[in-house]
């Protein structure tokens, strides 16, 4: 099958179990007993606000080939000087971080579905055929590609000579830097009905963790994969398989000695890494993300509300709907905001204090499934559309 033939298979497929995880997004659901009229929820409309900060658009430029419809999860990575991005159709660039320059822009035969994720001068990627593909960040060099169990949708992990793989039949692997070969690996449950995505592996210590779509939360010994301990985030609940999906999709956050995650129709938490006890846990629905500081957990819930837990008793601080709706990528911190991309291709800053609108800036009309990336005074956002943008962040002294 040639790459054409590839992509537009892949398309369909990827359609029809994106066009599942859309239905199970529907709020009211209204096919078992709510107002029909709920079932299809429009966005919610954009207020006006006092704008409070000053953001500048800075340098844009194509990776190739759009998702808009498969809600990957595509998200650039960085050495700190240069970004790095890949596309749908192959392609994979590496680009000035300050000027937008073009380093090296490489295509290959292949669909990428996940990454890039830098360490140490190599870039992995993988794709819907199950490829795992390393990448010589200098050049753009093919290094080597291994085959994985099935499609992978979310980035790596990489620590020291080992690759951590999540792959969407349940499985997480180990696989060898230098040569892609496999070390090990360990399976979870599918539940029969699941929500399009995977939760990536964390890395910590001498543990890797990782969510999976039967509820679980789960760490791995580093070297040969046995099991250290084992969490049910919520039991799966509900009288039909819908109302049971309680997919961990939502990246995990690892902050402190706590790693925070949280499940689609299931509940937000923070877990001690030594032992996977539940510290808090508080119910929500995830499937973007969340983001954490020192005090607080941020996180885009799968209705579109946003939410802000205190990162010691799980407590809200405060909710908005000001993005019911539309689709919020996970929050990412920069500053005294946290900013989030939507369906219509609109960042919105919002403060880490109350939640409100600080500002608001259109990059387009491309969905931004992928949370930005903050780097310094700036964020770099990769859009479905197929683009990669530089927004500087905003001036705190001016709120």
């Amino acid at each position: 099958m040639n790459m054409k033939d590839r992509i537009q298979a892949s398309f369909f497929s990827m359609r029809l179990v994106t066009a599942l995880g859309l239905f199970l997004f529907i709020q009211g659901c209204s096919f078992f007993g709510g107002d029909e009229e709920e079932a299809f929820d429009q966005p919610a409309e954009l207020v006006d606000f006092t704008p409070m900060l000053d953001v500048d658009r800075g340098w844009k430029t194509s990776i190739g080939k759009g998702h808009e419809g498969l809600d990957l999860m595509l998200r650039p990575d960085t050495d700190g000087e240069t970004i790095y991005a890949a596309s749908f159709d192959g392609n994979l660039i590496a680009i000035d971080m300050k000027t937008g320059k073009k380093l090296w822009r490489e295509s290959f035969e292949m669909a990428f579905t996940a990454g890039p994720t830098y360490r140490n001068g190599i870039l992995v990627l993988g794709t819907n055929d199950g490829e795992l593909i390393s990448i010589d960040s200098m050049t753009g060099e093919m290094i080597w590609t291994s085959e994985v169990s099935s499609e992978i949708l979310a980035p790596v992990a990489i620590k020291d000579d080992s690759i951590f793989v999540r792959s969407v039949d349940g499985n997480l692997a180990s696989y060898s830097v230098n040569d892609g070969s496999i070390q090990w690996t360990s399976s979870h449950d599918v539940p029969r009905l699941s929500l399009r995505g995977t939760s990536a592996p964390v890395v910590i210590s001498n543990a890797v963790i990782c969510g999976f779509d039967d509820g679980k939360i789960t760490a791995y010994d580093l070297t040969d994969g046995s099991l250290l301990w084992e969490t049910m985030l919520t039991p799966p609940g509900g009288r039909t398989e819908i109302e049971k999906v309680s997919d961990i999709d939502a990246p995990l956050v690892i902050f402190g000695n706590e790693v925070y995650a949280g499940s689609y129709q299931g509940a937000l938490a923070a877990l001690a890494i030594e032992s996977g006890n539940i510290i808090w846990l508080t119910e929500a629905s995830l499937y973007s993300g969340m983001d954490v500081d020192d005090d607080v957990v941020y996180a885009s819930e799968a209705d579109g509300t946003v939410r802000a837990f205190s990162r010691f008793t799980g407590r809200e601080v405060w909710q908005k709907e000001t993005l019911l709706h539309r689709y919020p990528s996970a929050p990412t911190i920069i500053g005294d905001a946290i900013v989030i991309g939507d369906l219509e291709g609109y960042l919105h800053w919002l403060s880490k204090e109350d939640g409100e609108i600080l500002q608001r800036t259109s990059i387009g009309s491309d969905k931004i499934t992928s949370s930005p990336l903050a780097i310094g005074d700036s964020i770099y956002v990769q859009t479905d559309g197929g683009n990669l943008f530089s927004v500087k962040a905003p001036d705190q002294s001016s709120r």
